[in-house]
């Protein structure tokens, strides 16, 4: 086989361990070893990340304890990005509660909520299915969550703008989500008009 042949799988194992020692730093919580695991450190905390690993923030949402998390958004990660693939920070903490096929669920999405929060993440944001942080919370029944957000200033009677249309409320009405729907009925929370 050339040398010329051979090329991109080097190129190509090069790439998988520039992403395996980036994750090995998102797991540690060590942001030197990955600005040292990036081509430049001048990305972290909001620059392009290498393929496969997306925002900088988000990828520490489903990868990184609370501490390293905190620790970006101390060195000037975005709560609030315009670019986000659908899951602005809110939504990506919240997709967390349910555990990934392989893998578990974040135990601390509450105070991941309260930490990007403190730090100006918007609950108004919109993400995948047109949701709000408040729809996004229904869906994966996290009634704890629908508090914080409601306590946050989150608008319980904003709706969606494809599909269904519907307000955080509906969705748990639809749910069957009791408990959540009253609370968001308390908070000003809307239903469909029906005819």
């Amino acid at each position: 086989m050339s040398e010329s042949n051979m090329r991109p799988d080097k190129e190509r194992c090069e790439a998988y361990r520039q992403f395996e020692r980036i994750h090995a730093a998102f797991r540690a919580g060590d942001i030197d070893a990955l600005r040292a695991a990036v081509d430049d450190p001048a990305c972290i905390p909001n620059g392009p990340m290498p393929p496969g690993i997306g925002a900088c923030l988000e990828y520490a949402i489903y990868h990184s304890a609370l501490p390293f998390v905190r620790t970006l958004l101390d060195a000037g990660a975005d709560p609030r990005p315009a670019d986000h693939a659908g899951f602005p920070p809110l939504l990506a903490a919240l997709s967390c509660t349910l555990a990934p096929p392989g893998g578990s669920a974040r135990a601390d999405v509450v105070e991941l909520l309260r930490l990007l929060l403190d730090f100006g993440a918007d609950p108004a944001q919109r993400g995948i299915n047109d949701y709000t942080a408040l729809h996004m919370a229904v869906s994966v029944r996290n009634l704890p969550a629908v508090a914080l957000l409601l306590a946050a200033g989150a608008d319980a009677a904003c709706r969606t703008r494809i599909d269904d249309c519907e307000t955080p409320r509906e969705m748990a009405e639809a749910m069957g989500l009791s408990d959540i729907a009253r609370l968001l009925a308390a908070h000003g929370g809307q239903r469909q008009d029906t005819k």
